[in-house]
């Protein structure tokens, strides 16, 4: 949860919802207002930015 709290706060919305909560795609763009094509963009940039960090041992 450190490296997610390290994301924008759209980004760890999406994280969260996507991940801890167990919302599938549709639900997840529901709940934050958006398209479905733009909760999988931001879900994409989320993961590799946390892999990212993950990997350079910043969080």
């Amino acid at each position: 949860m450190d490296a997610v709290r390290t994301l924008s706060p759209e980004q760890q919305e999406c994280v969260v919802l996507r991940f801890v909560e167990g919302l599938s795609v549709r639900e997840t763009a529901l709940a934050m207002g958006k398209n479905e094509g733009a909760i999988k963009a931001l879900q994409y940039r989320a993961v590799r930015s946390l892999a990212r960090r993950i990997q350079e041992g910043s969080v």
